[in-house]
């Protein structure tokens, strides 16, 4: 993903490590289940993926831009909106 999100670019100084987030039972199961899909090592893979696309559509919007979805049977278009 060009010009995404990267937290280490964008949110500089040194990796805090790991830190305790809680989350309700039923996002965790789906943390892991999207974990094996996309062959993810860590639940947590998974949610710096999330936080990288939630951050791209921000952006872009903040500079007047579009993240789209299109279905290319049809040319269907959908903003991407968070």
């Amino acid at each position: 993903m060009t010009g995404g999100f990267d937290p280490k670019r964008e949110l500089g100084g040194p990796d805090p490590g790991p830190v305790a987030v809680e989350i309700p039972g039923r996002t965790a199961m789906l943390l892991v289940h999207l974990a094996e899909e996309l062959g993810a090592r860590t639940p947590g893979e998974v949610v710096a993926q999330a936080l990288g696309v939630l951050q791209t559509v921000r952006k872009a919007r903040a500079e007047g831009r579009r993240i789209v979805l299109r279905d290319p049977a049809t040319g269907h278009e959908v903003d991407l909106a968070i």
